[in-house]
């Protein structure tokens, strides 16, 4: 057996009443978190599909659409498996585009150092208490920092977006998110947040402390961080073992 050889999982799990059926590819090899994403995306992806289906019954609609950006200005948590994947991701493209979307990177930190920000985004991390985050939330929003990676006020990689902005869906009209008053936004209710998830399992057993980190200093942060390391566990095991923490 190779090092790129894979498996695939073929498993179950029934949501808000609904059995959904999932065959997705993992390593066969002890896996790293990050190699573990493409199936936590699929996993999130039906998450979302049974609760639209299911707020689409009571006659509402999720109201999030390409050319809305309002979101992307928000401060946009992810694991650190997920920073080490953007930035390799942003390695990976074509040079015209990386050395644009890395400027991107560099602009928005060089604004949030302009409204006296940056050092509490990088101090916003997953041991800030949630009301300590709410609170500081709506200053980065007010600063009005498009996420590096919006383009024409889309996502331009929605293919690879975080899991946070995967379930940042909404039902109440679209105009209402570029105001975070409380109460004007209606999120799409889930099951279970694989995000949170997924910011413990680091360890690859979901024992981790609670660790994030805002995209925005993702490329800074993955600059000087020793790798993306296997787990003790093969893909199979480690796709188990998140699966039970997300049941739990």
């Amino acid at each position: 057996m190779t090092d790129d050889a894979s498996v695939v999982c073929h498993f179950s799990l029934r949501v808000s009443g609904e059995l959904i059926q999932l065959n997705t590819a993992v390593p066969a090899r002890p896996a790293s978190v990050g190699e573990l994403l493409p199936a936590i995306r699929e996993i999130s992806g039906e998450l979302q599909r049974v609760a639209v289906n299911r707020v689409e019954r009571e006659g509402k609609h999720v109201s999030c659409r390409a050319g809305c950006g309002a979101c992307c200005r928000q401060i946009v948590p992810v694991s650190e498996p997920e920073a080490r994947v953007l930035a390799q991701l942003v390695e990976s493209l074509p040079p015209e585009r990386r050395d644009r979307v890395k400027r991107r990177f560099r602009d928005a930190l060089a604004a949030l150092d302009a409204a006296g920000l940056l050092d509490h985004v990088r101090d916003f991390k997953g041991s800030v208490p949630p009301a300590d985050r709410r609170t500081f939330a709506l200053k980065y929003f007010a600063a009005g920092v498009p996420c590096p990676f919006l383009e024409d006020e889309s996502c331009g990689i929605h293919p690879d977006r975080p899991i946070s902005c995967r379930e940042y869906l909404v039902t109440s009209p679209a105009a209402q998110c570029s105001d975070p008053a409380p109460g004007l936004v209606e999120m799409l209710p889930l099951t279970a947040k694989l995000s949170e998830v997924l910011y413990r399992f680091g360890d690859g057993e979901g024992r981790d402390p609670h660790r994030f980190l805002p995209l925005v200093i993702a490329l800074e942060w993955a600059a000087t961080d020793p790798g993306n390391p296997p787990t003790p566990f093969p893909g199979p095991q480690l796709l188990e073992n998140f699966v039970r923490q997300m049941a739990a």
